[in-house]
């Protein structure tokens, strides 16, 4: 695995063997993060303070592209030691502040002009999405909370950053599912299914129409969940906005409720937002599950690859 840092002036550098690496990848929420460590020298001083990107490669590909947070520079009986800390390029919309403004028919275009590429951000794929009611970006908001809103509300999915930091916008992202059964080197598993906290049925009522929907949750209602809640939305809001409130108060309540995480020792072609057939097993859990997160890791112990995911 090879690392690079890009300064704020676009120059390039490569920065010494890494022993230890750590990339997590999620392609939407929470962000993707990395942390990699390496020999330092004292001539990388200057290149670190200007340092605002880096880019890891193995094999001639990106295996991760993100946003330098944080640096470290250690002195001790293991010698010079630089540790290198950040996150996806997800980061740039999150620690963005949006202007409040209602659009009166939005397109895909002019969400994509105002609020992500000013940042740089290169977009290689997208729906040409467009509101049939006022979208509305509130105050206080992110540039990734006016993104994410929006292709959510009309598209039906999230934004997903690929490895190389290139932002996908499609609902019909191609993954292929893979299988974990006893061919697969787990070294560990583990299996939650919690209700506290899952909303079982979402009510949504306008303000001022008083007029409301109703959602409820496909997997947790028709197992006998029991857990209701009430939501206002601004008056004349629209049954297909009243429908998102409710389906993403509830995707919300969801997260990490039924989840699996499996650590197979070495490499694992899953990706986030695909699907992984679990089969046998200790625990006696199979059916297909949906990945969240990868987190794919090397040090002195070996290359490991962490997968978690959440029931389909």
């Amino acid at each position: 695995m090879k690392g690079f840092v890009t300064t704020c002036d676009g120059a390039v550098y490569q920065l010494p063997t890494l022993f230890a690496w750590r990339f997590s990848e999620t392609g939407a929420e929470p962000c993707d993060s990395f942390s990699i460590r390496c020999s330092y020298d004292r001539n990388m001083a200057e290149v670190l303070r200007r340092a605002v990107r880096f880019t890891a490669k193995e094999d001639e590909k990106t295996a991760f592209c993100g946003v330098v947070d944080e640096y470290q520079m250690t002195c001790d009986e293991r010698g010079l030691e630089l540790e290198i800390t950040g996150r996806g390029m997800a980061a740039l919309l999150l620690d963005n502040e949006a202007e409040a403004v209602t659009y009166q028919c939005a397109a895909m275009t002019e969400i994509l002009k105002n609020h992500v590429l000013p940042y740089g951000i290169r977009c290689t794929a997208y729906d040409n999405l467009r509101a049939n009611a006022p979208y509305k970006v509130a105050s206080g908001s992110s540039q990734w909370k006016a993104l994410r809103d929006f292709t959510h509300c009309y598209g039906g999915f999230l934004p997903h950053f690929e490895r190389n930091g290139t932002l996908t916008l499609t609902k019909k992202r191609t993954i292929s599912g893979v299988t974990i059964d006893e061919t697969v080197p787990v070294t560990a598993v583990r299996y939650c299914d919690r209700r506290y906290g899952v909303i079982s049925e979402a009510v949504v009522i306008d303000k001022k129409t008083r007029l409301r929907q109703i959602v409820r949750n496909a997997n947790l209602y028709p197992r006998g969940g029991m857990c209701r809640r009430i939501f206002y939305v601004p008056a004349y809001s629209g049954q297909q906005a009243m429908r998102y409130t409710g389906e993403y108060q509830i995707e919300r309540s969801c997260e990490d409720a039924e989840t699996m995480r499996v650590t197979v020792s070495g490499d694992f072609d899953a990706l986030p937002g695909g699907t992984v057939t679990i089969r046998g097993g200790a625990l006696g859990v199979t059916g297909a599950f949906r990945v969240t997160e990868v987190v794919r890791e090397e040090n002195e112990n070996g290359r490991t690859t962490e997968v978690t995911m959440q029931r389909e």
